[in-house]
């Protein structure tokens, strides 16, 4: 009699303990879908600006000066700029780092990136535009002269 008490009480401490940590688990799963999610897709609008490092920017890039990439410039759309040249690898100094932006990206001025520069839409510059490795466009390069 005495082992049927002991197993219902063990079987009734037990149910809480999977509930609870079915529970954790769930509302892990939901927190770390929540902190994936940009918090916003917010237009950015800048002065001039120099990111050490690599960027992504996930919308179309305005810049309204010069453009220089320290790396690889790669474009998912199309590119316009007043003129698009190869630099010379001394010219920039490449250096690690991280930049995401979330949405369409304005720089009012030059914009300088030691890395590579990632643009998932279309990229405009009116000035001229050059990168130290490759220029990868998916859709046409219009210049402007």
């Amino acid at each position: 009699m005495g082992g049927t008490v002991i197993g219902s009480i063990a079987r009734s401490a037990a149910q809480p303990a999977r509930a609870s940590s079915w529970l954790c688990a769930a509302a892990c799963g939901f927190i770390s879908i929540a902190m994936c999610v940009p918090a916003g897709a917010e237009p950015v609008t800048t002065g001039p600006l120099s990111i050490i490092g690599s960027a992504v920017v996930r919308g179309p890039v305005t810049v309204e000066g010069p453009l220089t990439v320290g790396g690889n410039l790669d474009v998912h759309g199309p590119l316009t700029a007043q003129h698009v040249a190869q630099l010379q690898p001394d010219d920039a100094d490449r250096r690690a780092g991280d930049n995401n932006f979330y949405g369409p990206l304005t720089v009012r001025g030059p914009l300088v990136v030691h890395g590579d520069l990632e643009v998932r839409g279309p990229l405009t510059v009116e000035g001229p535009a050059g990168a130290v490795g490759r220029i990868d466009v998916d859709g046409p390069i219009t210049e402007r002269r």
